[in-house]
Order: structure tokens, then C-alpha cells, then sequence
């Protein structure tokens, strides 16, 4: 156990490196994206939501083969919403095919359908967001180019097209009251659930099976936003990170042999590294390796493994909660996801024992790292005065996912983390927020923003 403590302990120089490190790819990611593995993406939102706006806004998420629309009513009154959402499933025949816009009509069906469930008010046009599930080049607030579809879909005419112009022409086809006003990221829904409701939000991050984080960042430090001519240098924006790949050029992050086998066993090597190493997919994946590696060197369960323990990924992260949380004498829980869920033979309190250590130790690595790269995106923040400034009462941290919600260790080891990075004048300022069905409700506030913009740009 000495060996993977080494592993897998960060001391404090290789916390501050790897501060530093994710510091200067902010930067570098908000001159060119090229060059660093922050992407930095401008989300073209400006401004901020102050919970009195009112109005009835449409959203609609693509996640899979999932499709949620959702009407959201902002009553005004202190960031009160009402909530309408419907469910549709994309059909397996309509995952491949030669032409894209067949699925497109698809999903502009799914919209009537929608619309037709919660009615509408004639001679009305309703504002709609959209959160794509697929990877897209945002050009501007409506509009961008399909870079890839993923998810086990094939339209080779797909790639190239700017969804959001497609979606436009089929919706007029169809004759439907809805303009598509802006493009959604799963990150900047989140900002802006939690920004409705508490207007002093200034920071989203996701982290359950993936991870992202978007923030506000004043326009005159985002380099690249100068060929748009969108914004004054001194509006603050909403940019995506897309800090999960951070790390891929492997040159910062402290990758153990089993992150390295674990990464080069997956779909898309030295890629997403970070996300690897601290996301709902992944954790349980490295448990699992670790727990084999030791079995075969006769160091747990007598040497024998299960069927299921070979199983890539048959280890559940879901599995570390229960092990770390297991103060009974016997480990009582521990023993049941060892021997019932993952079929091993009887196992000893010291088999158990080290499996939960073995989930302490992952598990803490990876809130350490989730905590280092919110407390550079804040250190950041704080130098620009975004939220953050001598005048400003606070700065809310808005954070969704199961990894967050449901793993009870992992946000005191995240908040532990910011503490020693963060100078007490700015962690003072700083609150979190735990969000709930953000996703799909911030789109519709993206809608809300999106209108606002353009109402004040005329």
C-alpha cells in the first residue's frame, strides 16, 4: 500500500505546478485554442440574469439518443421558474443515413409535438436554446459549425453543416413559432441555472460521467474574440474551458501506470486526460485496476479475481461511495459490493480494507485536481475583479453532476484544496451551489440572455 500512497498522494509542490501549469493554459486557450489543451471557447453570453425577468422560454436537449424539450416560465420574483418537460427518444434507424437533415426533421417533429402537448398563444414566437450533444464550433451566439457527431451516429454530410441554420429552415418548414436564438453548452446552463436565482453567479462547473467548467471573463482578455468584433473590452462573457482535456499533452498531470493503461485502452488516447482522471466513468475503471494489479501479485482476495472484477469498468464508481462511507466493524457494505455485486469468494476485513483504502486514495487524487483547476479559473477571475473585486459582495459557484451530489467526501476535499490555494480575502467571497435539472433549465435562461442581448444591441 506504501507504493500506491506515492502514486497517488499529491504533495503540495506538485499541487502548485500543476496550478500554474492549468494557469498559463487559460491563457494561452484564450489567445489560440491551438496551443493549449484549453479550448477556451467564447459562448458570445453577455451580461448577467437578475432572477426579475420574465417570460416563457423553450429549450431543447440532444444528449445521446435522448431528446428533452422543455418550456420554462420565469415568473420574476426572485428567480421563480416553472418547469414543462417531455422526453423523446431518437430511433435507432435514425442514427445513420446519407442525409442529416433526416434527422434533423426528426427532431423539429419532436419540437411540434412539444408545442402541441403544452400549447401555445397564437402570434406568439417563442425564444428557444439548444444544447447539443454533439461537438460543435460555436461561431456566435446562434450559430455553429458540426464538427462531429459521435455517439454512435454516421451522417457523413452532417459534418461541416451550421446546425442552427438547418434547424432554422426545417422549423420554417414546418411552420413552428420558435426562432433559435442561441447555442447551449452544458457548463454555461449550469452558470446560468444557478445565476437566475442567485444573480451573483459567476463560475458553472459539470463534473459527472464528464467534466466542464464555464465562467465569466472580461472580453479584453479573450484575444481571440477580436476577429468577431462582438463584445467591448470591458463586457464580461461566459467562456467554456472545456477543461476536461486538460492534461493530454501529459506533460503536467501526475499519470500512474494505471491512468496510462486506463487511458490507453480507451476510445480517444491522450485525450481528456483530466476528465480521465477525476470523472464518474473513469474513477471506478482505475479502482478496478489497481484491484486486479494487486490480485496478481497475490496481495488481495488470496490471489483470485471474478469475472466481473475482469470486466473493463465492472468496477461501478458508484462502488467508492459505498466503500468510503463504510465505518462498520466488519466493513459490512464493502463486503457486499466485493462479494455479492462483484461475485469474489469470501473475502477477509483486510481484503476489505484495502479495496477502501484504495477508493480513498483515487478518490481524493481526484477531487485534489477537480480543486486545483477551480482554484486557477477563480485565481483568474480574481485578477480581472470578475465577481471578485474590492466592490463586489461575492462570487457564487454553481456545480451539477452525480460525482458532486452523490459522493459524500468529494466536495470537503475539493473545498479543502481551494483553501490552500486561495488567499483568504478571496475565498471569503466565494459560496457553492449545488444545481439540479441545470442542464435543460439553464438553456432556456441561455434563451432568456440570447433576447436580452439582441434587444439591447438594437
Amino acid at each position: 500500500m506504501m507504493e500506491l500512497q506515492q502514486m497517488f498522494c499529491l504533495d503540495k509542490s506538485t499541487i502548485l505546478h500543476i496550478a500554474d501549469s492549468f494557469s498559463s493554459e487559460i491563457k494561452a486557450g484564450l489567445i489560440d485554442d491551438r496551443s493549449s489543451d484549453l479550448q477556451m471557447i467564447p459562448s458570445f453570453v453577455t451580461g448577467h440574469p437578475t432572477g426579475s425577468e420574465k417570460g416563457t422560454y423553450l429549450a431543447l436537449e440532444i444528449a445521446g439518443l435522448d431528446i428533452y424539450a422543455c418550456q420554462v416560465k420565469l415568473k420574476g420574483e426572485q428567480g421563480k421558474l416553472a418547469i414543462n418537460q417531455y422526453q423523446y427518444k431518437i430511433p435507432q434507424d435514425l442514427t445513420s443515413g446519407d442525409d442529416f437533415t433526416v434527422l434533423v426533421d426528426y427532431i423539429v417533429e419532436c419540437i411540434s409535438d412539444f408545442l402541441t402537448r403544452v400549447g401555445t398563444q397564437d402570434r406568439v414566437v417563442y425564444s428557444m436554446a439548444v444544447s447539443f450533444g454533439f461537438a460543435i464550433k460555436q461561431t456566435g451566439l446562434d450559430s455553429g459549425k458540426l464538427l462531429s457527431l459521435g455517439y454512435g451516429f454516421d451522417y457523413p454530410n452532417g459534418v461541416g453543416v451550421d446546425i442552427v441554420q438547418l434547424m432554422h429552415e426545417r422549423v420554417r418548414l414546418k411552420g413552428l413559432p420558435i426562432k433559435i436564438v442561441a447555442i447551449a453548452n452544458d457548463s454555461v446552463c449550469t452558470l446560468l441555472a444557478h445565476a437566475y436565482q442567485h444573480p451573483s453567479t459567476r463560475l458553472g462547473i459539470v463534473h459527472s460521467l464528464g467534466t466542464n467548467c464555464a465562467y465569466y471573463d472580461v472580453t479584453r482578455n479573450v484575444a481571440k474574440l477580436r476577429i468577431h468584433n462582438t463584445a467591448s473590452a470591458d463586457s464580461e462573457m461566459i467562456i467554456n474551458t472545456e477543461w476536461g482535456n486538460f492534461g493530454s499533452s501529459r506533460r503536467t498531470l501526475p499519470c500512474t501506470w494505471f491512468d496510462r493503461k486506463l487511458d490507453r485502452e480507451s476510445i480517444n488516447p491522450q485525450f481528456h486526460i483530466f476528465e480521465k482522471m477525476t470523472t464518474g466513468i473513469f474513477l471506478g475503471e482505475i479502482v478496478r485496476n489497481v484491484l486486479t494489479y494487486l490480485v496478481d501479485r497475490d496481495l488481495l482476495f488470496h490471489g483470485e479475481s471474478s469475472s466481473m472484477l475482469n470486466t473493463p469498468y465492472g468496477f461501478d464508481t458508484s462502488y467508492m461511495y459505498v466503500c468510503e462511507v463504510d465505518h462498520s466493524p466488519e466493513l459490512e457494505d464493502t463486503r457486499i459490493i466485493l462479494e455479492d455485486m462483484l461475485n469474489l469468494t469470501k473475502t477477509s476485513l483486510a481484503d476489505r480494507e484495502i479495496v477502501k483504502k484504495v477508493c480513498e486514495l483515487i478518490g481524493t487524487r481526484a477531487a485534489i485536481l477537480v480543486g486545483v483547476a477551480i482554484a486557477s479559473v477563480v485565481q483568474h477571475m480574481a485578477m480581472s475583479e470578475v465577481g471578485l473585486g474590492s466592490n463586489d459582495d461575492g462570487c457564487a459557484i454553481s456545480i451539477s453532476g452525480s460525482i458532486y451530489e452523490d459522493y459524500p467526501s468529494f466536495h470537503p476535499r475539493v473545498c479543502t484544496t481551494l483553501k490552500e490555494l486561495i488567499p483568504e480575502q478571496v475565498a471569503s467571497k466565494l459560496s457553492v451551489g449545488i444545481v439540479k435539472h441545470s442542464r435543460i433549465v439553464g438553456a432556456a435562461i441561455v434563451a432568456m440572455m440570447a433576447e436580452k442581448i439582441v434587444a439591447n444591441s438594437t
